[in-house]
């Protein structure tokens, strides 16, 4: 006890004394080193966070001579991990991760070594708090965006790196629930995050780091493979968090082309028997679709628009809704050319999924009725009055409040379709549409609706 309030003192003192302890550098060392080794594991983490205070304070040039310190660093989390103090084990990566993002050099050397004695504990699943096993990954990315260098030049500890990254996501229920299959009526899918999710959405976020850290040119190839080798995998399971891996690259590929070898199986898998799969795929072209837009949609959009048609008829309800989302993306990007032939088609889909879906699939394809018809102008004149009649009917059958952000939609989707038809067909429309927007306007909206704000956007 006596040792651990020393230390605590000690570290509250470096600001003040650090010009002092730099010129006793390896006294410094010594104390560090008997304390990171003592038998009490309180007093080892003490003295782990007086050796992050401390290299978090000095300039870099002074941190040199504490690298020989790393594996009785390491060590302590070792330590932890054994007695299953989880305590100990999460506040030691706390520290590991603050010196990262002051110092991430420090750890340059002795990476590699660092990276082989804590991988495991990314695939131990019996913590109780399970965010534990996200806190190595977290450090090792927090290293390589700051110095990219220690995988560029190692091709076999990038690949561990993303192989560990995958085992993460897999690792998720086999169960899907009900109310992910149909959720409630007022879910916000981009606001409410699933629960069980939290492995998947951590790891695609890192993958994604790390192309922006490292480069495409060097993880794309590693990537490619690693994804083509767990979409082959029986277990639903590698195949989500490979679509969901693959769904990072758009943002960092150049070249379109350099994609085409996994567009059979991303578009193979929207028919997969699992909702989740098929959801990965939708997300994966949503998603890269948007980063890539009008490249994607010219070079992949005759295969891809007639397989989202199709997906539109998904089952599932919470399917369906990400396949209107992953459309409207791929409306952004797309030409009158290629979408005004399949108006007939999509259009009547998009429009039953209005009048009987549930309100995510209801908000998700009003959304994409809109910017479908934004892409062919005023091509879609001709069918102006029947979706105004349409959209109107919308705002007036579903008053409720969990339809409040689908009637918002509407609302959007009616200004939006009437800014792309020409003036005159508007003209046979709009003593009706003003009369609606007033309506809603007057009524005794709460300061939080949705409607409010689009509202002001529409006049």
């Amino acid at each position: 006890m006596q040792v651990e309030g020393a230390l605590g003192i000690f570290n509250g003192l470096f600001s003040y004394i650090i010009d002092h302890l730099n010129q006793h550098q390896n006294d410094l060392v010594n104390i560090f080193r008997k304390t990171l080794q003592h038998k009490t594991l309180d007093i080892r983490l003490a003295a782990l966070q007086a050796v992050s205070n401390y290299l978090q304070t000095v300039e870099q040039k002074d941190t040199k001579s504490m690298t020989q310190l790393i594996p009785d660093m390491y060590s302590v989390i070792r330590a932890a991990a054994a007695e299953d103090d989880e305590v100990v084990l999460q506040d030691a990566f706390i520290e590991f991760n603050e010196i990262a993002e002051i110092e991430p050099k420090f750890f340059q050397s002795k990476f590699k070594e660092i990276f082989q004695n804590t991988a495991d504990i990314v695939g131990k699943a019996d913590f109780t708090n399970p965010q534990i096993r996200q806190q190595p990954i977290e450090f090792y990315v927090t290293v390589v965006e700051r110095v990219p260098s220690i995988v560029k030049k190692d091709d076999e500890l990038l690949k561990n790196m993303i192989e560990l990254i995958f085992k993460l996501m897999v690792d998720i229920d086999a169960d899907i629930e009900d109310e992910w299959l149909r959720p409630k009526e007022g879910f916000n899918d981009s606001g409410q995050a699933d629960e069980g999710e939290d492995n998947v959405n951590f790891g695609k976020s890192s993958i994604d780091k790390i192309i922006s850290a490292v480069g495409e040119s060097k993880c794309l190839p590693l990537l490619s493979g690693l994804v083509e080798q767990m979409m082959s995998h029986e277990d639903w399971r590698y195949k989500n968090a490979a679509l969901m891996a693959f769904s990072q690259v758009g943002e960092y590929i150049e070249d379109i082309k350099n994609i085409s070898a996994m567009m059979p199986a991303v578009l193979e898998h929207l028919k997969h028997p699992n909702p989740k799969v098929r959801h990965a795929s939708l997300h994966c072209i949503g998603q890269i679709s948007d980063d890539m837009t009008e490249d994607f949609q010219e070079e992949y959009g005759a295969d891809v628009l007639p397989a989202l048609i199709v997906a539109l008829n998904d089952p599932v309800p919470r399917v369906s809704a990400h396949c209107c989302s992953a459309i409207t993306n791929f409306m952004d990007g797309a030409s009158e050319e290629l979408i005004e032939p399949h108006m007939q088609t999509i259009s009547p889909i998009l429009a039953n999924l209005m009048k009987t879906g549930i309100s995510i699939q209801k908000e998700n394809s009003v959304t994409a009725f809109a910017s479908t018809a934004v892409v062919v102008k005023e091509k879609f004149n001709d069918h102006f009055a029947e979706s105004i009649d349409l959209l109107l009917g919308c705002l007036n059958e579903n008053s409720a409040p969990e339809y409040k952000q689908f009637r918002a939609q509407t609302i959007e989707a009616i200004t939006l379709i009437c800014s792309g038809v020409s003036d005159q067909t508007f003209a046979t429309k709009a003593d009706v549409i003003i009369q609606s927007m007033l309506y809603i306007q007057k009524s005794n909206m709460e300061a939080n609706d949705p409607q409010r704000s689009y509202l002001l956007s529409a006049w």
